[in-house]
């Protein structure tokens, strides 16, 4: 574990085979082979892991999750994730995210659009900011970038977030950590929490109709609400919350923004260290509400927004980052698959 914070690890795999084990590590979103074990020591660190997050090590046939504090020399908390698999068990450790996130807008270097359209949200009098992109694009730290830049804003406010689980500590923030197959799920937790006068509000994830419904009513009734979702773009950010069942006259009158993101590694004179995000913004105007709320096609919206002025597509902002020699072209194909021409469907 420490060799893992020395090196900047966000995760540590241990991987049971059937030649015997072998220890990853998760830098700037790539695992890397760190060490190779025999099939015992595996098994001992995976047990030693269990222990530490008293988990039951006599259970060898079903997943467990738990949590430990290790001094390296100061203290961190692990979360510890146990999976049996054909060869035994299967750990994976998250580190703390503040070992490697950084904590302010300033400090995730955005570009201009995506930074502007965050601006305007700090100053909105309400609406949903939503943040969009496969798992491990940074979503969640963007989200948390944006409540701390509205808490420095705004000092005073009530500013709120629902989390599974709760990745670092916010200051300025109420943290709640939600069970969404217990009792305090999100939509539990977020229809309560509407009746304690926050003003600010943080979802974790919308997962599902029941979390979309609320939260698009708590940006309807003047709450700023940012939330992250798993979609492509902003279009089809659209196209999921109608997919949930929501109308498209809520959809279109709470929705701020959408702002995608993506990480690509960045590039030094000795390889790669460090990421970068790559972001394409999009904000809601009139004539893209009129059309979500007569229900436009996801292709529809993306024309439009691709036409409006100052727009900048997540293929452009990642060339971008090439020609000012933040990454290669190597790494954006990586990340982003062939890099299409511009206009052309379904780019990002």
């Amino acid at each position: 574990m420490a060799r893992a914070v020395a090196a900047g690890a966000s995760d540590v795999h241990i991987e049971p085979m059937a030649t015997g084990g072998e220890v990853r590590f998760r830098i700037d979103g790539l695992l890397r082979p760190e060490s190779t074990v025999s099939a015992e020591v595996a098994a001992a660190l995976v047990s030693r892991l269990m222990v530490m997050a008293n988990l039951l090590t006599y259970r060898r046939d079903v997943p467990q999750e738990g949590a430990a504090r290790v001094n390296l020399p100061s203290p961190i908390d692990l979360r510890i994730s146990i999976m049996p698999t054909t060869h035994g068990l299967r750990a994976a450790v998250r580190l703390p995210a503040e070992l490697t996130q950084p904590k302010s807008l300033s400090a995730l270097g955005l570009d201009v659009p995506t930074r502007s359209l965050i601006n305007q949200f700090i100053h909105a009098d309400g609406g949903v900011l939503a943040i969009v992109g496969p798992a491990g694009s940074g979503k969640t730290t963007l989200a948390y970038a944006v409540l701390e830049a509205i808490a420095a804003d705004q000092p005073g406010l009530s500013i709120v977030s629902l989390e599974d689980p709760v990745e670092r500590d916010l200051p300025a923030v109420t943290q709640i950590q939600v069970r969404p197959f217990g009792e305090l799920s999100y939509a539990v937790a977020l229809r309560s929490m509407l009746r304690q006068d926050p003003q600010v509000l943080m979802l974790g994830e919308v997962r599902d109709a029941e979390t979309a419904s609320i939260a698009i009513q708590a940006g309807l009734s003047g709450h700023r609400l940012v939330c992250t979702l798993h979609a492509a773009d902003a279009a089809q950010a659209v196209a999921r919350l109608l997919e949930m069942g929501l109308e498209p006259y809520q959809v279109a009158g709470s929705l701020f923004g959408v702002i995608t993101q993506r990480l690509v590694r960045r590039r030094t004179a000795e390889g790669y260290a460090g990421r970068v995000p790559i972001g394409e913004a999009v904000r809601i105007d009139e004539p893209m509400r009129r059309r979500i709320a007569a229900s436009a096609e996801a292709d529809e919206l993306r024309a439009m927004y691709r036409r409006s002025d100052g727009f900048v597509s997540l293929r452009d902002a990642a060339l971008q980052r090439v020609a000012d020699g933040s990454t290669d072209t190597a790494e954006v194909q990586r990340v982003l698959g062939l890099v299409p021409s511009p206009g052309t469907p379904g780019e990002g």
